[in-house]
């Protein structure tokens, strides 16, 4: 078998969007798109059968590192072939090892997109599951070092666990599985009057402006407008990206709030009639007690809602953006992969509804598989990214947690500077900083 680089990029993309384990991050254009940045190129190799088929591939993207100056290589979501072929994963990593060593680089890492252990959706394993250590093992045979199990985003290039909902359902049985929360969440959008559009690259601007609002919310930095204009204008002409975007219908918001509202006012209005009847049981007082009371508060926020609303559709008639998200597609599979909300209404519930927006989409296209791209492998309510864990579960998918990263080390002297001594160093500096 023959090791190639520099494959075109209509070849590289018909072996690998076909492939089992197709990802967005192995697409020809995803490599264009990272490359865009000066801190990364990018390659497309691959392993040639005797009759000149490809039958294994990587989109390699190169990073030089600081101070060092020296490349690594990273395979996102690692090689594109079977991995269960011991005999075809040698004969590949040969060939990455030698182009490796061509590129001066320190060492090739790689996260594959293989499950690691089947979890219930409350992330505890399946009864009979069994952990794939037999992948670990043959990595491990051929020089590959694992790199631990991360819980975390911080830790890992790409997220171990996520949600994937299977799309092959048809649409009564997604939305019976939706967990009843979610369902309900679903209804309030759209009674509303919360509409959701495919954006266009104009609207990115409404996107990262969003986007900033959610990072002042959360505390983490955001990306740079030009970050999603790039990928927009590298994914979405093939087909691989597209924008949404939520939008309050204020005038539909409001005469809904209205119509509620008054609902409310005369289911109050008929238990206060009836307690006020005379040779009432105190049990029976009691019961229409319990159910004024909520009604009242009810009627308290849909008034102060009715009023913000007011003042909302005075200054925006034509509406107000909510929340958006940008999706991308490969293969079998389309995901989730960047999203954010404003602070407008957000008891209005939009951003469940644009997720079924999206999935529906994605199913009507004709894709298997939504991932929600991203969860903490910790699931209990102390955790941080414990709301996102719970929104991402509510639309039913299957908890998937990934292999984990793998570091193939080419220069055994400059890996050990990279991974120990300079982290150690960094640390030192920081603590005579302190004193």
């Amino acid at each position: 078998m023959k090791f190639i680089s520099n494959i075109d990029r209509e070849r590289f993309n018909q072996f690998t969007k076909n492939h089992p384990k197709s990802h967005f991050a192995q697409s020809y254009e995803w490599g264009q798109f990272k490359a865009m940045s000066p801190d990364w190129g990018f390659d497309a190799v691959g392993l040639e059968d005797e009759n000149g088929d490809l039958v294994a591939a990587a989109l390699v993207l190169l990073r030089y590192l600081p101070l060092i100056k020296r490349p690594f290589l990273y395979c996102p979501r690692g090689y594109v072939l079977d991995f269960g072929d011991t005999g075809l994963l040698r004969a590949f990593t040969t060939g990455m090892k030698s182009y490796a060593k061509k590129k001066k680089a320190i060492f090739i890492k790689i996260d594959p997109d293989l499950k690691y252990l089947d979890r219930d959706p409350q992330g505890q394993p399946l009864e009979g599951a069994h952990p794939r250590d037999g992948l670990l093992k043959s990595l491990a045979l051929l020089g590959y070092r694992h790199q631990g199990f991360a819980q975390d985003f911080e830790s890992t290039i790409q997220p171990r666990y996520t949600f994937r909902l299977d799309l092959s359902k048809e649409e009564g049985e997604l939305l019976k599985g939706l967990h009843s929360k979610t369902r309900y969440n679903l209804k309030m959008a759209q009674k509303r009057g919360i509409e959701i559009i495919e954006g266009t690259r104009e609207d990115l601007k409404i996107f990262g402006d969003i986007m900033s609002v959610t990072g002042n919310r959360n505390g983490f930095l955001t990306r740079p407008l030009s970050y999603f204009e790039e990928m927009y204008d590298t994914l979405n002409p093939v087909g691989k990206c597209k924008l949404y975007l939520a939008r309050l219908n204020t005038k539909s918001a409001l005469e809904a709030v209205e119509k509620e509202l008054e609902a409310a006012r005369q289911a109050v209005d008929q238990l206060k009639t009836q307690l006020a009847q005379d040779g009432l049981q105190d049990k029976k007082r009691q019961k229409l007690e319990n159910k004024l009371a909520p009604e009242v508060k009810k009627t308290k926020n849909l008034s102060d809602q009715q009023k913000e609303l007011e003042g909302l559709y005075e200054k925006h008639p034509d509406g107000v953006n909510m929340s958006g998200i940008i999706t991308t597609y490969y293969g079998d599979k389309a995901w989730y992969l960047y999203g954010a909300s404003d602070e407008v209404f957000r008891e209005f519930m939009p951003n469940y509804l644009i997720q079924w927006q999206a999935l529906s989409d994605a199913k009507e296209a004709g894709f298997d598989i939504y991932d929600f791209f991203g969860i903490s492998g910790r699931t209990d309510e102390a955790d941080p990214l414990h709301g996102l864990y719970r929104f991402k579960k509510g639309f039913g998918g299957e908890f998937t947690e990934f292999i984990g990263e793998f570091d193939l080390v080419i220069s055994p002297l400059l890996y050990a500077l990279w991974t120990k001594v300079l982290p150690a160093f960094k640390r030192y500096k920081k603590r005579l900083a302190k004193r």
